[in-house]
């Protein structure tokens, strides 16, 4: 019987841990809209990979790290799975999971979906952003 309790004890324990790491709904505004910002598309390039992939995704999906299965490196992994990065940081907020090394932050959640919002182009237009 003290195993029994003991492995009951564990799978407690676990499970009271795992709802440790669940965003609340304060964590997870529900998106805007999914218009492009009148200021112009982010790019991929210039915004998105230096200010959000790089500094939060990079953490967990790159090689060698815990997510090295869903690599998160170039613009074609991401855009490849584009709607399920949509849906995994902006609907079910998922992602990063509140107990990855880095959050994402209010601007670079913003970057990401004006980013998505916008088509997600991988590089900035040639003429500047001017008119489309």
């Amino acid at each position: 019987m003290p195993g029994r309790r003991l492995a009951t004890a564990g799978v407690l324990a676990l499970a009271v841990a795992s709802l440790g790491c669940q965003k609340t709904a304060a964590d997870c505004p529900a998106p805007p809209p999914i218009v492009c910002p009148e200021a112009g598309a982010p790019s991929f390039e210039g915004d998105v990979l230096p200010n959000v992939i790089v500094p939060v995704c990079q953490n967990c999906h790159a090689p060698a790290e815990t997510e090295a299965s869903v690599p998160l490196l170039t613009y074609q992994q991401i855009y490849g799975r584009i709607g399920t990065v949509f849906t995994d940081v902006f609907q079910q907020c998922s992602m990063p999971p509140s107990n990855a090394p880095v959050p994402l932050d209010a601007e670079q959640r913003q970057t990401l979906f004006d980013w998505y919002a916008c088509g997600a182009p991988d590089s900035p237009p040639s003429d500047g952003g001017a008119g489309d």
